[in-house]
Parts: structure tokens; sequence; C-alpha cells
């Protein structure tokens, strides 16, 4: 397999392959590269903070059960009848599985393996491109570093995954010359994509940068050349070929799911019932620091993969794959500035591509360096993952600190409507949910829509009425944090608190 994700670099102009020996077995310890990922993979299980992965492991249960992926929402009181298809059913339905299998723990180990996935594709791709293990080890470490927010159970995980072999594959396609050679490639890279879009909607971002990565090759390589000698055409006609067969594939593995054509508007609904809410969806000139902080290490990495190109055509020894992947990674920063969601993909695009060029850019010292910092920053890394992973190993897959206790949880009334803050639906209804309790929300913002989101976010702070409006709806329980000023409503118009932990407080109506 490592043979067709990635275009080997020229042998003249591109970095090697480590030696063999006992190089090959400092690569084993260091997983090619992948070690930072896997530490980072332990820890994130040991602090579970990710909402969405109850509800969806809800939803794959319901996908089994009713063999479709055309649902009716029918587990909260806001949004009940409201047919919905899931943007990751695939992942729902191997996370349920992995539940039902395991329990808690069972959701611990899934997430080391989505995560620790990441870095195996980050190591394959980063191999296949001529990068020592050393090298990606610590260019992987840095980029673990704004990462670990964003490595946890859910499907984007899967898709930081696949965007890197996506787009490792489709460059290999692209350097092929065998039209048999191109015909497999291309047939892999539509049975890649189709499990990707199955797996998670994000797939179309993999085409984005895939056709920008393949047409900045294009006007790089064979279109400089046609201009300077009109003769090249034939060399310059099969290259746009195989561009055109590499995007193509990707493209028609994009319309390989359940929602086939559809594709498009479901995005664009997700988007549209997102980007003003969800803080990952939102333009970089309003995001978080942390999103921020993610998008400006991608940036650096995609001027470090510029720095490169421009050294080596001054040497006259660009690598044939450069231009391909400063494409591929700049059509993710740019989309990055749109929403701060792309950037962890423009991220781990890049870190295989740099750390294959660093050499051409000949710091001082460079292997000395990049040995013992391979050694220093995994170690320093491992500790402090490490400490938290044991300190925490009690709760491995367990949900963290954010949420609501087991005892809370259990205290909520058989059939009660529950009007619960956004991130703890998805447990409620996994928890409880078969004994009838409805949630106000649960993650699921394409659901529920902005509307009914804000709704219940101006119930929270208990503007005028709020009460009335619940008793309306039926609504007999609020889970909320304990500083919600609809809490000091309901206990003052005789609400009764039972149960309390360090999260959250319950109040059930009179």
């Amino acid at each position: 397999m490592t043979a067709t994700l990635a275009p080997p670099p020229a042998p003249a102009a591109g970095p090697t392959r480590a030696p063999r020996g006992p190089r090959r077995w400092a690569a084993l310890l260091l997983l090619g590269g992948a070690l930072p990922f896997v530490l980072v993979a332990l820890a994130r299980a040991t602090r579970f903070a990710e909402g969405d992965t109850y509800w969806q492991v809800a939803t794959g249960a319901e996908i089994l059960q009713r063999g479709t992926t055309s649902l009716v929402e029918d587990d909260s009181w806001t949004a009940a009848g409201t047919p919905w298809h899931p943007n990751s059913w695939l992942y729902d339905v191997l996370v349920e599985r992995a539940w039902a299998l395991g329990g808690w723990a069972g959701l611990g180990w899934w997430t080391v393996l989505t995560v620790s996935a990441v870095g195996l594709a980050v190591a394959l791709v980063g191999r296949g491109l001529g990068a020592s293990a050393p090298v990606l080890t610590v260019a992987s470490t840095v980029a673990a570093v704004p990462l670990v927010v964003w490595l946890s159970a859910r499907p984007q995980t899967v898709s930081y995954a696949l965007v890197v072999l996506v787009v490792g594959l489709a460059g290999r396609v692209l350097a092929a010359r065998r039209p048999t050679r191109v015909a497999a490639g291309a047939l892999a890279l539509v049975a890649l994509t189709a499990l990707w879009v199955n797996l998670h909607l994000a797939a179309l971002s993999g085409l984005a940068a895939v056709g920008a990565g393949a047409g900045l090759a294009l006007l790089a390589g064979p279109g400089r050349a046609l201009l300077r000698d009109r003769s090249a055409w034939p060399a310059a006609a099969a290259a746009l070929a195989r561009a055109a067969a590499v995007v193509a594939a990707v493209g028609l593995g994009c319309l390989l799911s359940p929602l086939g054509t559809g594709i498009l508007s479901a995005a664009g609904h997700t988007a549209g019932a997102s980007v003003e809410i969800i803080d990952e969806w939102a333009p970089l000139w309003r995001a978080k620091s942390y999103l921020v902080l993610t998008w400006v290490v991608a940036l650096v990495f995609l001027l470090v993969l510029v720095a490169a190109w421009r050294r080596g055509a001054r040497a006259g020894a660009v690598p044939a794959w450069l231009p391909y992947w400063v494409g591929a990674t700049a059509a993710l920063v740019v989309g990055g500035l749109g929403a701060a969601r792309f950037s962890p993909m423009a991220l781990l695009v890049a870190v295989p591509a740099v750390a294959a060029v660093v050499p051409l850019l000949r710091p001082a010292r460079l292997p000395w360096l990049a040995s013992r910092l391979a050694l220093a920053l995994p170690v320093a890394v491992g500790v402090a993952v490490l400490t938290v992973a044991v300190t925490d190993l009690p709760d491995f897959g367990r949900p963290g600190s954010l949420f609501p206790t087991a005892a809370t949880v259990a205290a909520v009334p058989d059939g009660c409507r529950v009007l619960n803050e956004y991130d703890e639906g998805g447990l409620l209804t996994l928890l409880r949910g078969g004994d009838g309790v409805l949630v106000s929300a649960d993650g699921r913002n394409d659901v529920y829509g902005t509307a009914t989101l804000r709704w219940t976010e101006t119930l929270m702070r208990g503007h005028d009425g709020a009460l009335a409006a619940l008793a309306e709806r039926g609504v007999g329980c609020l889970l909320l944090r304990p500083d919600r000023p609809l809490v000091a409503q309901a206990v003052a118009a005789g609400w009764q608190v039972t149960a309390r932990d360090d999260a959250r407080v319950l109040l059930v109506a009179p």
C-alpha cells in the first residue's frame, strides 16, 4: 500500500529515504513519525470532551434498527418529526458498534484508533515522499500541539486521516506514466473517496484540495514547459488527462453515498445552519484563539513549502510533486479563512510534504538536530500525555468533567422533557432516551436550525415569560449550568433541585 500513496521524489532533487540498519529501528520506535499522534490519542481517550459522540452512537443504533439513513427526529421536543439525514452515517454505525461491544471503554479505544490513524496516515504519506522518521516526528509534534483540541471521537478526526491519504494517493496517480497505473490509481481514488464520504460529508474538501493541487501542478510543470516549447504539447496533454482522471475520480467518489448528487445541497445546509453558532464554522476573523492558532501554523507550513520550492527552483532541483502539495495545502488554508474547520486539514496535508522538503532548505546540522529533536519532543509530549492518561485512567472513555455525572443524568424523571445545554443532549439521549426523556438540543444544529437553538439559549438566559413558554410545551426538567439566570427564576417559582454536580444542576417542575 505504501507504494501507491504518494509520488517518490526525483532522485536528484528530493530527499532520500533513511538508511537501513540502526536507523530502521529508530523509525520503528517512532512509528514512522506517527508517535506524537498516538500519544495524543491516549490523552484524548482519558479526557473525553466530545458531546457529539453520544448522539452519533444513538444515531448509529437507529440506522441499524431501521435499515435506512433517511431518519425522522424523535429524540427531542423542539424538532420532533423533522426528517433528516446524518452527515456521517457510516461513522455513526461504527462508533455505535464500539459502544455496543465495549461501552465506555469501547469509546475510549475507538478514540485511540481514530486519532492514531491520523498519525499513521501522515507517516505513511510522508515516508512515501521520502521524509525520514525523525524529521516526520518533529513536524508531527509541532503540528500536534494546535491539533490536540481537534482530535477526538468524532467523524472529523477520520476526515483528517482520509484527506491526507486522498491527497497523497492523487499525487501518486498524477506522477504515474503508464495508463494501467493511472487507471488503477483512479479506481483506488474512487473507492477511498467513497469510503470517506460515507464516513463524513467533509470529503468535498478533498475534492477542492486535489483539484487545486492538480491545477497548480499543471501550470508549474507541463503548462510552463509548453509556453517555452510548443513541441511539448503531447506531454502536456498527457498530464492534463491524468489530472482530469484524478479530479473526476475524487468527484465520482463524492457522489457514491446515499445522498448521491444531493451532497452539495446537504453540505450547504449544514454550513448555513452552523456558521453563526458553531465555533469551528466561524470565519477566521471572528474565530476563537485556538482556531486562529491552527490556521497560523498551517500558513507557516505552507510558507515552508513555498520557500523550498523557490530554493529548489534556484538550484534547478524542484521535486516534481512539490507544486501539487503547495496547491493542495493552499486551497485548504484559503478555505480556513472562511471556515476555521478547514485549518486542521490544511495543517495535516502540509506535514508530510514539509517533512520531505526540509532537507532542501539545508539548515545547518540538520541530521544531528532532527535526530535529537525526534527524541526530545516525543519524550516531552509523552511525559505530559502519559501523566494525564495515567491520572485519568479510571475515566477512560467516560464523559469528562464538562458533562453532568451519571447520578445527575439518572435523576432525570422518566418521560421528562428537558431544557438542556447544547453539548449534553446526546449523552441524555444515549443514557435516558429509552426511558422517554426528550432533549431540547444535542449538537445536531442542522436538524434543529439556528432559530430554535437561539430560542432555547434565550430561554436559558431567563427572558420574561421563559417559564411560561416552557410550561406551554410540557417541559418539566431543567439540566443547566448553575449560573444560568433561568435556574434562579425556576427556584423562585418553586421548581425543586433534585440533583447537582460540579457542572450541572437538575430542577423539576412543581
